[in-house]
C-alpha cells in the first residue's frame, strides 16, 4: 500500500482503517492529527499498532490511543514522541466508533 497522508473515515464504513501500511515509512511519522468532522457528536477513537503474524499467537496490538473521546469541533493531535515505532514491523491502524466520522492527516519526516 502507497502511503496515503489524509484519511476520511467514517465508522459505519470500516471500523478498523489501516492509516499506515507495512514498511510505508521508512524515516517514521512526523506528526497525526485527529478531527471530528461529525456535526454535533462526540467521537470514539482508538489508535493502534499491530504486528501480524502467520502464527496468530505472536501477532500483537498495541495501543496508543483506548477509547479516546474527541467533542465536536475538536482535533487531537500528536508529534512524533508519541507516535514514534518501527515500520518494518507494525502498521498503524484507528478504530472509529460505528457512526463517528473523523479527519485523520498525518506528516511523514522528510529526509535530511
Amino acid at each position: 500500500m502507497a502511503f496515503t497522508p489524509f484519511h476520511n473515515l467514517r465508522g459505519a464504513t470500516a471500523q478498523d482503517n489501516e492509516l499506515v501500511a507495512l514498511n510505508d515509512t521508512k524515516k517514521g511519522i512526523k506528526s497525526l492529527q485527529i478531527s471530528n468532522v461529525k456535526v454535533d457528536a462526540a467521537a470514539t477513537v482508538d489508535l493502534y499498532l499491530f504486528k501480524d503474524s502467520t502464527d496468530a499467537t505472536a501477532s500483537q496490538t498495541i495501543y496508543i490511543l483506548n477509547q479516546i473521546v474527541i467533542p465536536f469541533g475538536v482535533s487531537l493531535f500528536l508529534n512524533e514522541d508519541e507516535i514514534h515505532f518501527d515500520n518494518n514491523l507494525y502498521s498503524l491502524y484507528m478504530n472509529v466508533g460505528s457512526s463517528d466520522t473523523v479527519d485523520v492527516l498525518i506528516k511523514k519526516k522528510q529526509s535530511k
